[in-house]
């Protein structure tokens, strides 16, 4: 069996928005049966919340939606790791700019939002400092695109 297509979503401080990400669609991933298939995982670009847990309102929104948080644990992506990846999945423009300042190749990294409106660049609002309801919009986003990525990472791999 060939090695799993190893994918990273990547926000600021990999609690929020990447994390949520990454459960979303390795959810959707494990709905049509590509267990074995993908390999992912989150990280941020920034090392405020290294070890620490996913944002607690990141947790009760996917709670809500039947999928858990628990174990995240949060990490960086570093110069050194980004040969460990092949694919990035950006939560925003910005994420994507660094990405591709630690050498992460141009046509690797994708925007989550990318196919949503292909002549236009989206990003995944960071909810961090809002209420409760920018977690909520920021599922929604992630819902709406993760069979998108899913779609696209399948024809690509």
């Amino acid at each position: 069996m060939a090695e799993p297509t190893r994918v990273l979503f990547v926000c600021l401080g990999n609690i929020c928005r990447s994390p949520l990400a990454e459960v979303i669609v390795r959810h959707r991933a494990s709905e049509r049966r590509l267990d074995g298939r993908f390999e992912f995982a989150s990280a941020g670009t920034g090392s405020w919340h290294v070890g620490g847990g996913a944002d607690p309102r990141s947790a009760e929104v996917a709670a809500r939606y039947g999928l858990d948080l628990g174990d995240h644990c949060a990490q960086q992506v570093t110069v050194r790791r980004i040969p460990e990846w092949d694919w990035f999945v950006a939560m925003d423009r910005q994420n994507r700019a660094d990405l591709i300042a630690m050498g992460a190749e141009r046509d690797r990294v994708l925007l989550m939002r990318q196919f949503e409106q292909p002549d236009r660049e989206l990003d995944v609002p960071d909810p961090y400092f809002g209420g409760g309801s920018g977690f909520e919009d920021a599922y929604r986003m992630l819902q709406a695109n993760a069979v998108l990525i899913l779609d696209y990472l399948e024809r690509t791999g």
